[in-house]
């Protein structure tokens, strides 16, 4: 069989797995998560057994895989820009984001000390002071909860209180924006600087990254007002996510490749969906009297379509780059996901402290910890870069997709038994209360 055809043959089985995840997960709280990493497990260990992939396939997977990560992180980006509500977001702003701040800096302190420990027995051949960074840059990968699992799920639950929703969903969004803006900060610094400067990666951060704000408000502005002229077209809803890729790229130009211009591209389109998303809440704030515009259900539909096909893809190609060669990378997996439980219900008992939440709600948002699609893409395209170009240890390879898959897959199931045994709960209480 030639490689177009294996090529065809995995890419359709991806699609309808992927269906059948999204089905399954629409009619129970078992994400699709969970079985397209299986999936994804079992096709990489057939492939390499039969002797599948040679080192020319893997070079073209690889260059494929970093070109679809760049289109992933704009649309990751971009989605999370156009599900802000930012009405919802200042209402629930106070919780939502301590919560989502809390999570993300306890996430990465525990996983510093996991690594810093494990190297300093010797169980990790890095140096103390790099094992810092490489526990910073695993942290930040995995410090993100996943919005495609966490909203439905909190939808389903009919007990649950609005001001818990709101809460979780405000993280979700929040936090993959914020994963992918820190991962790129700590590898522009490395790369330009070769370890972390505080004081100069903060310029560089904050030079950047506020091009990228001003640029996105900016672009999204103007293309409110062309939309609304094109939206009748056919297929305008095409031209809106093609004019997402020429503002990241545009961006990035205008930034400088050489100067982090890719990450202030990034932060241009979660600014530009933001935008799109709130059209007529932004153009109220600016005084604007005309009529308002924002991105119509279509286009948003369209681009869900997008994200899952992306989803799909990534979460099984994790999957099969999976070699689980070393047993200390699952171990260090599993405990990291142990620390993380902890930190979750210190975080979630921070962030609802005087705020009358229930106590099935406070498990709820216990168990809603489950990483997705950012730990994936930042483990697949940015952990070989921290590995052979920063430590230079050969034998480290696989430590970030190994240990962001167990996380992933640990959260995920966590995140299933947390909330399938709270609607039995709830529904023992119906049944009681109905007696």
């Amino acid at each position: 069989m030639d490689l177009v055809t294996s090529a065809m043959i995995t890419l359709g089985a991806i699609m309808v797995l992927g269906f059948i995840g999204n089905y399954i997960f629409n009619r129970s709280q078992i994400p699709s998560i969970v079985w397209l990493l299986i999936f994804g497990l079992i096709v990489g260990y057939i492939v390499r057994e039969l002797g599948i992939i040679n080192p020319a396939n893997q070079y073209l997977l690889n260059v494929f895989s970093e070109f679809f990560a760049a289109i992933a992180i704009v649309i990751i980006l971009f989605d999370g820009g156009i599900n802000i509500d930012l009405y919802q977001l200042f209402k629930g702003a106070p919780r939502g984001l301590l919560l989502t701040v809390t999570n993300f800096c306890l996430t990465v302190i525990i996983t510093m000390l996991i690594i810093f420990g494990i190297s300093s027995l010797g169980i990790l051949p890095i140096s103390p002071d790099k094992s810092i960074i490489i526990g910073l840059v695993l942290g930040s990968m995995i410090g993100g909860t996943s919005s495609p699992i966490v909203i439905p799920l909190a939808s389903k639950l009919k007990n649950l209180q609005e001001k818990t929703k709101m809460v979780t969903s405000i993280e979700s969004i929040l936090t993959d924006p914020i994963c992918i803006v820190v991962v790129l900060a700590i590898f522009y610094m490395i790369k330009f600087t070769g370890g972390i400067d505080i004081a100069l990666g903060a310029r560089n951060l904050v030079s950047t990254f506020s091009a990228g704000i001003v640029l996105g408000i900016v672009f999204g502005l103007i293309w409110l007002f062309i939309m609304n002229k094109v939206r009748k077209e056919q297929f305008s809803y095409v031209l809106t996510l093609a004019v997402v890729f020429l503002v990241y790229s545009c961006v990035a130009l205008i930034v400088g490749l050489d100067q982090g211009g890719t990450g202030a591209g990034a932060i241009a389109c979660l600014m530009f969906g933001l935008v799109l998303g709130n059209g007529k809440k932004i153009l109220r704030m600016i005084k604007y009297h005309g009529k308002g515009i924002e991105m119509d259900n279509e286009t948003k539909q369209f681009h869900s379509l997008t994200s899952f096909v992306i989803r799909t893809f990534f979460f099984v190609y994790l999957g099969m780059i999976v070699a689980f060669q070393k047993t200390e990378f699952i171990l260090i997996g599993i405990l990291i996901l142990i620390f993380l439980i902890l930190a979750r219900y210190i975080t979630v008992l921070l962030s609802t402290y005087k705020g009358n939440f229930e106590k099935d709600d406070m498990q709820t948002m216990i168990t809603m910890m489950p990483r997705g699609l950012a730990a994936a893409i930042l483990a697949i395209n940015f952990g070989p870069f921290f590995i052979q170009d920063f430590l230079g240890e050969e034998t480290l390879t696989g430590f970030f997709t190994d240990v962001s898959f167990v996380i992933i897959l640990g959260t995920a199931i966590i995140c299933t038994i947390g909330v399938s045994y709270i609607c039995r709960c709830e529904m023992k209480k119906i049944n009681y209360k109905k007696e």
